[in-house]
């Protein structure tokens, strides 16, 4: 797991933890953040910047509903170079009604004993 550090001018490291796919046009792809609850991460998110890609944080994805407000707790619209905080054992999920890649790679933050 590489480890994250801020100090080389802004620069991070290459992670050795990361997930890449090619998303299947309404089908929700699961993935489960490697490690247990004492790892903590930042979770990058790549796709290029006109894919439409959702992520859920332990739950299942779904694509909003048309001209309808769908209420979607620890879901958020994935933009190109998002960061979040996840934890070994979380689950993402992801989906899209394209089929668009995506890739995320982790870079540990915090490790408790």
């Amino acid at each position: 797991m590489t480890k994250f550090h801020d100090n080389f001018d802004g620069t991070k490291p290459f992670s050795d933890s990361s997930m890449n796919s090619l998303l299947v046009a309404s089908t929700a792809l699961g993935w489960t953040v490697p490690g247990n609850d004492k790892v903590k991460y930042r979770a990058y998110f790549g796709c290029s910047s006109n894919a439409e890609i959702w992520v859920s944080l332990n739950g299942t994805a779904v694509v909003p509903i048309s001209n309808t407000a769908t209420d979607t707790a620890n879901q958020e619209f994935v933009v190109p170079g998002m960061a979040r905080y996840v934890i070994g054992g979380d689950t993402l999920s992801f989906i899209s009604t394209g089929t668009p890649q995506i890739g995320v790679s982790l870079l540990e933050v915090e490790r408790t004993p």
